[in-house]
């Protein structure tokens, strides 16, 4: 190839990943965080993320696409295939003239040349992420989930596939030398946690585990405030006795257990980083007793926090020796 050639052809290459980029992502969304790795060159040997992203529809939200992505280069061989996840809000789909309903848990798959519309509801807007993964053609992520080129599927346990899209969101904004790598490797991991929780959970048992998560979701956020398991369950509309039940099934801790490790390793954070006094930490944990605040913490780290922070001052003072 003539030089001249050569350059030109990587300027073009340049100008069709802007433009790709461009046409990649949705206008009608807000709150968006929408990544674009850009398109490969050539078939990957195993799976390579295109974009990711999360985003909440706006309530005119609508997309009619024949097929997906839209703008690339033509090259022998090579596969895609989309990954949309609902986390909120309800709303239509249509892939391949087979109409679905939306709603938190649905999963919806496609491989290019896949016509799909998807539709908002006004009422429940979506919040929704999404994975465009690049794949050599026949051989894609899709045939372990569905036997066709799309599908629909629904899952229990929101909160671990979507702690796995945020983990390659975070990774994705890392300027690391494997960070494209690592961000791969999520997207396999995230198809495999697909596998294991799409199979088999009844009605009921989806209801149990959503309960689950939406509580697990809301601990993490309140924990600081809350002061008791009646409370929590009052905040999130649940019995308590079934508040315990569901934690039994589905985490290894009771909820009042796994209230206190989230307060503690809140609690150790602030004693060594922020100066505080043990009754103040303790009261802004909700502990009216410091003395309940301390047997608290040493139930889960084995010491008072007093002596806690001794130790961890000596350890550090060990790390500088005094020459």
């Amino acid at each position: 190839m003539h030089i001249l050639d050569y350059y030109i052809s990587i300027f073009d290459f340049i100008e069709h990943q802007m433009q790709t980029k461009d046409s990649h992502f949705s206008k009608q969304v807000t709150d968006a965080r929408q990544i674009f790795f850009g398109m490969p060159q050539e078939a990957p040997e195993g799976l390579r993320v295109v974009s990711v992203g999360c985003e909440r529809c706006l309530p005119e939200y609508l997309v009619d696409r024949k097929t997906f992505p839209q703008h690339t280069m033509e090259m022998e061989n090579l596969g895609f295939t989309t990954f949309d996840f609902v986390m909120e809000g309800e709303g239509s789909l249509t892939l391949n003239e087979n109409p679905y309903r939306l709603k938190p848990g649905s999963i919806f798959i496609y491989e290019r040349g896949i016509p799909h519309r998807i539709e908002n509801s006004a009422k429940k807007p979506m919040l929704k992420y999404f994975l465009v993964c690049a794949h050599k053609s026949g051989i894609g992520p899709l045939s372990a989930l569905v036997s066709k080129p799309f599908g629909v599927l629904k899952i229990g346990s929101l909160g671990e596939i979507m702690d796995l899209f945020e983990l390659i969101l975070s990774n994705a904004n890392l300027e690391s030398e494997h960070g494209d790598e690592i961000c791969n490797s999520l997207a396999n991991a995230l198809i495999l946690k697909i596998c294991e929780k799409s199979s088999g959970l009844t009605q009921s048992e989806s209801r149990s585990c959503e309960t689950y998560h939406r509580t697990l979701r809301y601990m993490r956020r309140n924990y600081f405030t809350i002061k008791s398991i009646e409370q929590l369950a009052d905040e999130v509309n649940i019995d308590a006795a079934y508040l315990s039940r569901i934690f039994r099934r589905f985490h290894k801790d009771t909820p009042y257990r796994f209230l206190i490790r989230l307060k503690m390793g809140h609690a150790a954070s602030l004693l060594l980083n922020s100066g505080k006094l043990v009754k103040n930490v303790a009261f802004e944990l909700g502990f009216e007793n410091p003395f309940h605040f301390s047997r608290a913490f040493k139930s889960v780290y084995g010491i008072s926090p007093e002596n806690f922070v001794k130790e961890r001052q000596r350890d550090n003072q060990s790390d500088y020796p005094i020459q």
